[in-house]
């Protein structure tokens, strides 16, 4: 046994030196590759020979840009990051687009650019940036180089992402603006943070946009979409101008301009737009997501985002005939051609992705088809709003499958496959032990075939997960396969599961989607329906009984009834309860977050219990939280 230990640690070191040493090799990776999306687009919007190189999209008329600070994306050359993302990188440098000198576009500070509209006596700001911190910046940048000091009067949240909402309280003033979103949106954020899958998208979001990686050669690159995505200081002001129904409507004057929200269901359910009929200005919100392929699935997990959806919202923009547009993500487009190329452009990206999807659906083709036999036509490939860089129509092309006919490819050994543990046992055994596996993937390896060395390794690793060398060996496998990558979302993946396998992975930075200020907008019914994704079904099988809350502040009661692993919520319950635990909102929210200890809650008076005081404590003692950073690569 010692020695096959001593004998797969020489061979894994031998491997590891040897990938090392061709990574550093400057004229590796990218020999030969060309640029076919550069920094700036004039070539494809102007012409060759136009000789532009202002910093924006189409047009020079009536649009300016000033810069306000560097590049908070990782922008230099390197043998680590593909030169078709480092060019990407270079597209974020931090400014102010300001147009006709009423229209601002403050850029580079985080995911999402806020556009900032100069009213009669006060600002309309649509879409705040993600953190709090960064929001403050925009501001005060935004008054340095504009010298505006007028007051905030009204917000627009386009839709429920945190990108698009968070940092509203980095806006001073805004408590007292009018908040404008649509109807379903704070269902939507309820959706996405404490009630249903609000906890595994905050660990997905962290591999995904690659928070918990420094920016760096080997890090994050940017953030797809911005320079990146960091939440410090995660905040929400609930809204309180509501555009309603679907495709609905809502036609305002906001300090002396006129302005027509509208309901465009496509990368969410609750997008809304803002178009500016006196100087024929569209802000497209995330229609148009960005200067990348559309995440028509995104791989953090979401609900399926229905292509045949998305682009008729894209023509609800074209309808606009719109002269100049900025949006969430990505610089402006200016010149009503050029408006019209993009957005017409991406919505037939989006109708091409999604019909020929079917039609090899159709024709027999599932997943592992997909990815391999649908590629955007030439005439779109390196259409500048069309890179791989945030969406890719590898992984939206799956998706399309899955939205569409469900999980089951149609070959029944996958309907009840053999565990994966189970099955690497067997695997292993089969190829003649753990070395031998080892052997296959360390050859694999430096043969430059990465995914089948990752593949292998994993067959190894899940024999014993404590087993540091094939974990090392898939962790190289995987940052090889990043520093390949355009892709943000896929390359941010692979280097957080690289450092998840090798133990380098620093959770202390992870976004939390159920911050206190997020959670202190949610009603009391909100707050007691989400608690029922929490309860052990194990625990609770042989229970039944009812505990009420009633919450004094707000004079509502709403209940959970646990009849044997399942949690039943009753609004306005009027029934008759085990017992019934008297108290206020944001007491209960002290609860659900740990910050107050239900006893000593109850010894100061902050709590009152009536009825049967020893099931409150039985109650709570039948709902888990959820996990702390679970492992999702090492399994």
């Amino acid at each position: 046994m010692k020695r096959s230990i001593i004998t797969l640690s020489v061979l894994l070191a031998t491997s590891l030196s040897s990938t090392v040493s061709a990574g550093d090799n400057h004229q590796h990776r990218f020999d030969g590759v060309n640029v076919d999306i550069p920094t700036l687009s004039h070539d494809y919007y102007l012409g060759q020979n136009s000789g532009a190189t202002h910093f924006w999209h189409g047009d020079t008329k009536d649009m300016t840009f000033t810069r306000t600070g560097g590049n908070d994306a990782f922008d230099a050359k390197s043998d680590k990051v593909h030169p078709q993302l480092t060019a990407h990188s270079q597209k974020m440098d931090k400014g102010i687009f300001t147009y006709k000198n009423k229209f601002f576009q403050v850029y580079g500070y985080g995911l999402t650019s806020p556009m900032i509209v100069d009213g009669d006596n006060g600002l309309l700001i649509l879409d705040p940036v993600e953190s709090v911190d960064k929001m403050q910046l925009v501001m005060a940048d935004f008054r340095k180089v504009t010298g505006n000091n007028k007051p905030v009067t009204a917000v627009m949240y386009s839709h429920w992402h945190p990108d698009h909402y968070a940092g509203v309280r980095g806006i001073e003033g805004a408590e007292n603006a009018k908040i404008i979103a649509h109807e379903t949106f704070m269902e939507n954020v309820v959706k996405g943070s404490m009630g249903g899958t609000g906890p595994a998208l905050g660990f997905r979001v962290d591999y995904s946009l690659g928070t918990l990686l420094n920016v760096e050669e080997d890090g994050r690159v940017n953030g797809g979409l911005g320079p990146d995505f960091e939440i410090k200081e995660h905040s929400l002001i609930k809204p309180n101008t509501l555009v309603t129904g679907k495709f609905g409507k809502l036609d305002m004057e906001i300090e002396g301009i006129k302005v027509e929200f509208q309901h465009v269901p496509s990368e969410a359910s609750d997008e809304i737009t803002a178009y500016f009929p006196e100087f024929d200005m569209l802000f497209g919100s995330e229609v148009i997501q960005g200067e990348s392929f559309p995440n028509l699935h995104t791989i953090r997990g979401t609900q399926y985002r229905d292509p045949s959806i998305w682009f008729p919202g894209v023509d609800m923009l074209r309808e606009y005939n719109a002269n100049t547009m900025m949006v969430s993500h990505g610089r402006p487009v200016n010149g009503a051609k050029h408006v019209d190329d993009t957005l017409t452009s991406y919505r037939d990206a989006i109708q091409f992705t999604y019909d020929q999807s079917i039609k090899a659906i159709n024709d027999g083709a599932t997943q592992e088809d997909l990815i391999r036999q649908i590629k955007l036509p030439a005439h779109l490939v390196n259409h500048p709003w069309l890179g791989d860089f945030y969406g890719s129509i590898r992984h939206a092309a799956k998706q399309i499958f899955v939205g569409e006919m469900g999980w089951f490819d149609g070959d029944p050994t996958t309907l009840n496959p053999t565990y994966s543990v189970e099955a690497s046992t067997r695997y292993v055994n089969m190829v003649g032990g753990k070395e031998k596996m080892m052997e296959f993937a360390i050859d694999a390896c430096d043969n430059g075939d990465y995914q089948w060395c990752a593949e292998l390794a994993t067959h190894a690793i899940r024999i014993d997960l404590d087993d540091m060398a094939p974990r090392q060996l898939k962790a190289t496998a995987l940052r090889e396969l990043a520093y390949r990558e355009t892709n943000n979302n896929w390359r941010n993946w692979f280097l957080t599961s690289a450092q998840e396998l090798d133990g380098t992975i620093d959770y202390s930075k992870k976004i939390n989607l159920q911050a206190p200020d997020l959670m202190a907008e949610f009603e009391p019914a909100q707050l007691v329906s989400a608690m029922r994704f929490g309860l052990n079904a194990e625990r609770s099988q042989d229970k039944h009984f009812t505990v009420a809350f009633e919450f004094g502040d707000t004079n509502e009661i709403h209940a959970l009834e646990i009849r044997r692993s399942v949690a039943q919520f009753h609004q306005d319950f009027a029934g008759q309860p085990k017992a019934t635990v008297k108290l206020t909102k944001n007491v209960f929210l002290g609860l659900l977050v740990g910050k107050v200890d239900f006893v000593e809650a109850v010894k100061q008076g902050y709590i009152k219990v009536e009825g049967d005081a020893k099931a409150v404590p039985e109650f709570f003692s039948l709902f888990d939280k959820p996990a702390e950073s679970p492992k999702i690569t090492l399994r």
